[in-house]
């Protein structure tokens, strides 16, 4: 990466300039090794924050504009570790020791020495890769690092990893601004589990979680999105438990097989209410069956009584069902427009007509999540 030298520095002032580089670049390498032993400690991680600033002060300081791209994408990365949106680890070192060290030989061929193998495209993607992994949501941050890794060092040799949960499913909850947590990530497990149990039902949560989110979106979020996610992944588990002959029956159910399938919903939230943190998801799930007239399960509750997300999942729940297969109702697969007329038609009996509207307007805006 050849660059032009500025004509009128004065030579002391770049002796002074390498010395200072000659010190500065040795401690950033000598602290992130410190911090591969000790991630999550904040005063290496100022001082190396300080060091890399002062850094690309210096190097503006003596003129040498080009590289100023490189230390201040490695500055927003420690900004991102400093705010704990990145954690420490041995590839993020690795990383950042690499970058240093491109550094440092195009430092050395600024004063004089020999070119660096940089390349000024090669340069820029490199800069551009900092900042993307800089600005990454968490779900795409190990996918970059490795990415980035296996740039700056082909010979890296990494042994390949799935993504922490589906692309589709992951990409979904970033569009609604909702972090794939542990838990959110093991109760889509458990959502595609269940998807297994019955053919009928493959790709529903993905459907349903689009569509609940979209309309609580169209509402202005009245709905904690997470919450509500969780909720559509494990409204129906208990579901799963039920015998298949019950889940495929095509004929009229008996009192004890209807009894049965509106025991779902308690089933559903008794598993989520040992967790504390989704209590919200837990009486979304218990609610999600209750009509907004008083005539649903499992406690007769009237629309003012029932979760806002109990009242969106009622909706898309059934919008699902009308639009695709499910055996053990009476009711085959429907035209969707013949289902959204059904939608509102029902609209101040089993559905809240405000959410009716909701799903209207959802629709409007975005008509694509009535072909899924």
């Amino acid at each position: 990466m050849v660059m032009p030298r500025p004509a009128d520095l004065s030579s002391d002032l770049l002796e002074d300039f390498r010395l200072e580089t000659t010190e500065q670049l040795p401690r950033c390498e000598q602290l992130l090794i410190e911090l591969e032993q000790q991630p999550r400690d904040s005063a290496r991680l100022r001082e190396l924050f300080r060091v890399v600033h002062t850094l690309k002060g210096n190097l503006g300081y003596v003129e040498f504009n080009q590289l100023l791209p490189l230390p201040q994408a490695m500055e927003d990365v420690l900004a991102r570790l400093r705010e704990g949106e990145l954690t420490f680890d041995s590839l993020l070192g690795d990383i950042l020791l690499l970058s240093l060290d491109h550094l440092r030989g195009l430092i050395d061929e600024a004063l004089g020495g020999p070119r660096s193998a940089l390349e000024p495209h090669t340069f820029n993607s490199l800069c551009q890769a900092l900042q993307a992994l800089a600005a990454a949501p968490a779900t795409r941050q190990a996918e970059i690092r490795r990415t980035l890794l296996q740039y700056l060092d082909p010979s890296t040799r990494l042994q390949p990893v799935e993504l922490p949960g589906p692309p589709q499913l992951l990409a979904l909850l970033d569009e609604h601004a909702t972090p794939a947590d542990a838990d959110l990530l093991f109760f889509s497990e458990l959502m595609q589990a269940g998807e297994q149990r019955s053919h009928y039902w493959h790709g529903r949560g993905l459907r349903l979680l689009s569509l609940a989110l979209s309309m609580n979106e169209t509402a202005d979020t009245p709905v904690v999105p997470a919450q509500l996610a969780a909720a559509v992944c494990l409204h129906d588990l208990g579901m799963a438990f039920l015998p298949l002959e019950l889940l495929h029956k095509t004929e009229p159910l008996t009192r004890e097989e209807r009894r049965q399938l509106q025991a779902h919903p308690r089933l559903g939230c008794d598993l989520l209410r040992r967790m504390p943190a989704w209590t919200s998801a837990a009486e979304i799930i218990l609610q999600h069956q209750e009509h907004a007239d008083g005539n649903g399960y499992p406690k007769g509750l009237l629309e003012a009584e029932i979760h806002p997300g109990a009242l969106i999942l009622g909706i898309v729940d059934t919008f699902d069902a009308r639009t695709h297969e499910r055996a053990h109702q009476t009711l085959s697969k429907r035209p969707r427009l013949r289902a959204i007329l059904e939608i509102n038609n029902q609209a101040g009996k089993q559905f809240s007509p405000y959410w009716v509207e909701v799903f209207n307007r959802t629709l409007q805006q975005r008509p694509q999540l009535a072909h899924l």
